[in-house]
């Protein structure tokens, strides 16, 4: 499902059918950590969080990002307490108040960093001991443990930490994720400050990774005294400038007192989550059924898609099966059915599942209505013919069936004055940021990179929402059915789907191997189409429109001009000069024409599904020629490989040997598929007809015929086995492979955006988007549209 198996959801406001036209941020790759030990991945996390960071003043991360920011006459009736206890915390020196075990920056105690800090122990107990007014004492204290693992649900987590606010027994001897509010690390050498910071951020990143109930979560690390505060959320994550907690002792009083006197909310828990002794969670989901609004209860009941990201900022789907409750967790009713509940942080923005899937019904029930109008007559030609799905309104059942959704907190927004922060993780030290202190020891400099380097890779750190959506079947993703059968199956009806979408104006612009499920019903599998997120009305208004298309997808079964961002078109050479005429030369050549921007089209939905299909053939069947092969095409990468693009614009008959050989019937007619998208591409371009909707149709028919042309073999192919072992999940890469997160990927020379094209594609071939049939030899063969049309049927 959607980010990796299930069923699928997405994206809200309820205005109405209008599609948001705010620029979202585009997507970028993640990687996945699997059961590899977090600590070995820490430099993969440091180079793919490296760009998720900015950096504010200590003042502006304290009113912007702490928990909540104690009142000044808070903090001094808390300095005044201090000092005047028994064993007092503070003593006053120069007129300033320092701690009284830290008069100086912390220095080695026997060789070990750990005792040098034990003080802060001390310091917290005192602060957490003094009532401040109108906020209650929470459960969460400061504990020094170095040499405890934390402990999760999820493989691969050996983390330690120097130093925690938790909520554990503090006879505890173990540390558990979920009782996590704030991770300290701290080294009293400064050339190890790189290495604290990877330290500090993949304990976070475990902490995210592995509590469903965390919004956000809170970092500390201290270098010798300098102390730098850090944020995490699923938008971006901010970091203070450091200060010395010896020369501004008021600071860390006021930070301890945020972390001791916050609400577990305040904290980063969410209140619509509970999580049980068992580790199961118990969603809360508003919901109004009849004018009354009452709250529904879900506990999960198995895991159907969870994965370590080895980058806090993203959507973090997870995917879980559940059934009803009451708030205590108690079922409702043995007899109800499972359902799923997908969770997921979008871009505040976008439209939800539900409302994308209601907006695409609207549309498809406009296009039944009038059969005269001249764009459904011209979709007759579309084979099978899909005017038998309109009565009942059967085809909502290529779409999966929404149960209840709900849109739950925002992230904060990026404070005003930040600035993209670069180098946490590397000695290449920018230029410092100026700060706007004006208390002793609090506007210590922080390297930043200059403006021009962050202008590279500009980002809008746009404010995501929670959405939880639960659905009512309980599916398979397409990427996990056990034989090739089935998934020729299940794709040859997401074709149908799609062109139900096409039908309705509208493009997928995700298709994965988790977007498209199966639904066991009577023996067989109904396909549906799932993660609606990126779909969206199909528009060429290029005025509008420019921009509006960063690359998406998931990058294996991304279409190859997306990820090429321009359009095929045939390469050909100007006429023979013969002579060579001073007379007719120019000083200057006569300006090339701007390129056309790149718009997502109903034919990159289909390539996908070509995709995933020579993707099945090849990398999920047991047989090492083929998986060889396909690991060369198949990357998690947005750049477009030598190896990809040859697949896609050459022939793969001579490379397709690598098949199984009872697969090797099926090689044919998937070139000629390959071949015939080109052609249609192609022939786009030199018409640049992209916005004549009825264009598509032959494509479309294109593929029907594929499929059905396959489907004449069946038995011989049809009970091939298929492993999950090389599943993608969408949008990251393979789970458990840490080996080729930063493989160099050749890019062609796509110069011009122009493609040298095999010679079988020049104009003077027969135009191959007429029609497409293949015979039984699987070489195809042309039919005239009139005579597929009296076929009929679906």
């Amino acid at each position: 499902m959607g980010d990796a198996q299930a069923s699928g959801s997405t994206g809200p406001p309820p205005n109405g059918p209008q599609e948001s036209k705010i620029k979202t941020t585009p997507r970028s790759v993640r990687t996945a950590g699997g059961d590899t030990g977090i600590t070995k991945l820490r430099d993969h996390i440091a180079e793919q969080m490296e760009g998720e960071f900015s950096i504010v003043s200590v003042e502006g991360f304290m009113s912007h990002y702490l928990p909540f920011e104690p009142a000044e006459d808070d903090v001094k009736d808390m300095e005044k307490t201090l000092s005047e206890m028994t064993l007092s915390v503070l003593v006053k020196e120069d007129g300033i108040h320092r701690f009284h075990k830290f008069r100086t920056p912390p220095c080695t105690i026997d060789g070990q960093e750990t005792p040098s800090y034990k003080p802060l122990d001390d310091i917290s107990s005192a602060i957490a001991s003094v009532p401040v007014e109108g906020r209650t004492r929470n459960k969460f204290s400061f504990r020094v443990c170095p040499n405890t693992v934390i402990k999760s649900q999820i493989a691969g987590s050996d983390n330690k930490v120097d130093g925690c606010f938790t909520s554990e027994d503090p006879e505890s001897k173990t540390l558990d994720t979920s009782r996590l509010a704030c991770i300290l690390e701290y080294k009293l050498d400064s050339t190890q400050e790189n290495e604290n910071n990877k330290q500090a951020l993949s304990a976070s990143v475990q902490i995210m990774n592995d509590d469903v109930r965390r919004m956000f979560t809170y970092g500390i690390t201290i270098v010798q005294d300098r102390v730098t505060l850090w944020y995490h959320s699923r938008s971006h994550s901010m970091i203070s400038t450091p200060f010395s907690f010896v020369e501004n002792s008021r600071l860390l009083i006021k930070v301890f007192m945020s972390f001791l006197f916050a609400t577990e909310e305040e904290l980063g828990y969410d209140p619509m989550v509970t999580r049980d002794a068992k580790g199961d969670y118990i969603y809360r989901i508003p919901s109004t059924e009849q004018g009354q609004q009452r709250d529904r209860f879900f506990r999960t009941t198995a895991s159907i898609a969870e994965y370590r990201s080895n980058n806090i900022t993203g959507r973090m789907a997870r995917v879980w099966k559940v059934v009803e409750c009451n708030s205590n967790g108690d079922v409702i009713s043995p007899r109800e059915p499972s359902r799923v509940l997908k969770d997921v942080w979008l871009e505040d923005s976008a439209l939800t599942e539900s409302q994308i899937q209601s907006q695409i019904f609207e549309d498809l029930k406009k296009f039944f209505v009038d059969k005269q109008d001249k764009r459904y007559l011209a979709f007759e030609k579309l084979q099978p013919s899909i005017s038998d799905l309109e009565k009942d309104d059967t085809y909502q059942k290529y779409f999966i069936k929404i149960v209840t959704d709900y849109e739950g907190k925002r992230t904060k927004p990026l404070f005003a004055k930040s600035q993209r922060m670069r180098s946490l993780f590397t000695n290449n030290k920018p230029l410092a940021l100026p700060t706007t202190a004006h208390r002793g020891g609090s506007g210590t400099p922080r390297p930043l990179e200059s403006k021009d380097a962050l202008d590279e890779t500009p980002r809008e750190f746009a404010p995501r929402k929670q959405y939880r959506v639960v659905f009512g079947e309980v599916c398979e993703a397409v990427g996990d059915l056990r034989t090739l059968g089935e998934v020729a199956d299940v794709l040859n009806q997401a074709v149908v789907a799609l062109r139900l979408m096409y039908c309705a104006g509208w493009v997928h612009r995700d298709i994965s191997s988790g977007n498209i499920l199966a639904h066991p019903i009577g023996g067989a599998w109904q396909a549906k189409l799932s993660d609606l997120e990126y779909s969206r009305r199909f528009s060429f208004d290029l005025e509008h429109d420019v921009g509006r298309d960063p690359k998406t997808g998931t990058p294996y079964f991304m279409p190859h001009e997306i990820l090429q961002s321009c359009y095929l078109e045939s390469h050909t050479l100007p006429p023979r000069d013969t002579m060579f005429d001073l007379d007719t030369y120019k000083d200057t050549e006569d300006p090339a024409a701007p390129p056309i921007p790149l718009v997502y089209n109903f034919q990159h939905d289909l390539e996908s599904i070509w995709w995933l299909f020579l993707w099945t053939i090849t990398c999920r069947v047991s047989h090492p020629p083929s998986i060889g092969y396909g690991r060369d095409i198949f990357r998690n990468t947005l750049q477009l490989s030598s190896q990809r693009s040859r697949c896609f614009q050459y022939s793969v008959t001579t490379s397709l040997t690598c098949l199984l050989p009872s697969l090797q019937q099926l090689v044919a007619r998937v070139d000629k598929l390959r071949g015939f998208m080109v052609n249609v591409y192609m022939y786009h371009h030199k018409d640049q007809d992209w916005s004549n909707l009825s264009s598509y149709i032959n494509v479309h028919n294109a593929f029907h015929t594929f499929f059905s042309g396959i489907g004449q073999s069946r038995a011989i192919w049809g009970c091939t086995a298929l492993v999950t072992s090389h599943q993608p999940v969408a949008s990251i890469a393979e789970v458990g492979s840490t080996a080729n997160l930063n493989d160099v990927v050749e890019v062609p020379d796509i110069s011009n955006c122009t493609q040298r094209t095999p010679s079988r594609h020049k104009r003077t071939l027969p135009r191959d988007d007429v029609d497409y049939m293949p015979n039984s030899e699987g070489e195809g063969s042309k039919r005239s549209t009139r005579a597929k049309r009296s076929r009929g049927g679906q």
